[in-house]
């Protein structure tokens, strides 16, 4: 009888044709350090990684890796528990590479989000000590067919709030149905375009 598990090839019984799927968000928040201010430091910012709706991500996330621009001491930062963020000053925008490693029955490989620090809002707008540039974006971890007992586990889960982030005031909020609505869209048009380049291949091997 098809109970809807199947075993993979590490021996891990994985629900077929499920997928669990984690709203989250990467961002920067950088200060204008006003007078203070010079030729090597002009900003005080933090990068992070958060859950999209505040909820703790402890039972899902057992360390996040932050790989800050090279010329930084010690680049690789590691944060093993909330809240998931580093807090560095400088003067340049540079892309940051966030690597998400998860517990260990989920038996997953890492996931990698890249981010780019922003430091200012754009050339017309001056710079400001009042409110911090804001940069985040809407990301979402899908386990597809998971780890039976990984799945069980994180939805038996009861959900609590999230260490607050140091920059807590400023996030942004999504809405988590708009963001799932524009990435239906997305995955709709890379199908379209997947498809007509298929066809005009097809095509021309004919």
């Amino acid at each position: 009888m098809d109970d809807g598990t199947f075993i993979d090839e590490q021996g891990s019984r994985r629900l077929r044709d499920t997928e669990l799927v984690v709203p989250v968000v990467v961002g920067t928040c950088a200060w204008w350090l006003g007078k203070k201010a010079n030729d090597s430091v002009t900003h005080r910012w933090t990068v992070y990684f958060r859950s999209a709706n505040g909820e703790d991500l402890s039972h899902i996330i057992s360390k996040v890796t932050f790989e800050l621009h090279h010329t930084f001491t010690n680049p690789h930062r590691v944060c093993l528990q909330a809240p998931y963020e580093v807090t560095e000053q400088g003067w340049g925008e540079f892309d940051i590479n966030i690597t998400l490693t998860f517990t260990p029955d989920a038996r997953e490989k890492d996931v990698s989000i890249m981010h780019r620090l922003k430091l200012y809002e754009s050339e017309s707008t001056p710079n400001t000590t009042k409110k911090p540039v804001m940069s985040e974006v809407y990301e979402e971890l899908v386990f597809s067919e998971p780890v039976e007992s990984f799945y069980r586990r994180v939805v038996a889960e009861p959900q609590r709030r999230a260490t607050e982030l140091s920059c807590q005031a400023w996030i942004l909020t999504f809405d988590e149905r708009e963001e799932v609505e524009k990435l239906k869209e997305c995955r709709a048009r890379v199908a379209a375009m997947v498809a007509e380049v298929r066809k005009d291949f097809e095509g021309a091997a004919r």
